[in-house]
């Protein structure tokens, strides 16, 4: 099953960049857009929910997966979250995330595709580092391969909720800039909203990250200023993002009283 529209945002691509997407969007009937040019230094570390939110007012559509570029879904991941949000209401999802190491990528985005396909998974499914999930942990059964997951675990990698709901908490905060915790907001909103987090651990629902290299110093950077806005909008979520914020060496009573 195919998705009823695509919609692809550019976030401060270089010339050559958006002339691929361009042709990947007229090959493959998606929609092209394009974030003006960043005005800050911040905002060209990359602009995640500026780019969603851009996204969601170019569709129509009754559920909206939110899909980071440097992901592959399962050839039937759309019609196997189509089908839960039926069957449950009041939810938002996110599959299994597996990686693919560069040295798999090497190889060509169409052997890559090919393992997807056969749904062969390159080990244990993985989260971002700034999701603290107990290894092993799966929660309690909602329906069949869909499990009760916690707000905090919800990375955005791969998440679908109806828009309506994404419209009705204000969607994607543009406060947020470089990497990290807008997906945490985010999530946190929709619980607040009354939502029930939902894992799909079904094989059609797995989501597959490209590996590539990341600059951490910067990333530590970004992580701390939004560590910092984020405490200060709900300081009642502090002790659930401790542990994360630790294995960046943020201690969070700091950040409470910056």
């Amino acid at each position: 099953m195919k998705p009823e529209k695509v919609v692809v945002v550019d976030d401060n691509s270089n010339p050559s960049e958006k002339f691929r997407l361009r042709y990947l969007c007229r090959k493959f009937g998606a929609i092209y857009t394009k974030l003006p040019a960043p005005r800050t230094r911040l905002e060209a570390l990359g602009r995640r929910s500026h780019a969603r939110n851009l996204g969601t007012k170019a569709l129509d559509t009754d559920l909206i997966l939110y899909l980071d570029g440097d992901m592959l879904l399962s050839p039937k991941y759309v019609e196997e979250v189509k089908h839960y949000n039926a069957v449950l209401p009041g939810i938002y999802i996110r599959g299994r995330r597996y990686n693919i190491p560069a040295a798999r990528q090497a190889k060509g985005i169409d052997h890559c595709l090919s393992e997807v396909a056969k749904q062969q998974n390159p080990g244990a499914p993985l989260s971002p580092g700034y999701i603290t999930t107990p290894k092993g942990f799966v929660g309690g059964a909602a329906y069949k391969a869909a499990y009760y997951d916690k707000w905090e675990w919800c990375a955005s990698n791969n998440l679908t909720v109806r828009r309506n709901h994404a419209l009705e908490i204000g969607c994607w905060d543009e406060n947020f800039v470089g990497w990290g915790e807008e997906d945490m907001d985010f999530s946190f909103r929709l619980y607040q909203l009354g939502l029930t987090p939902i894992l799909l651990t079904s094989e059609d629902a797995n989501a597959y990250h490209l590996e590539h290299p990341i600059d951490h110093e910067t990333n530590a950077l970004t992580l701390e200023k939004n560590a910092k806005y984020l405490i200060s909008k709900f300081p009642q979520i502090a002790d659930y993002r401790k542990e994360a914020y630790a294995r960046y060496n943020l201690n969070v009573e700091d950040l409470l009283r910056k």
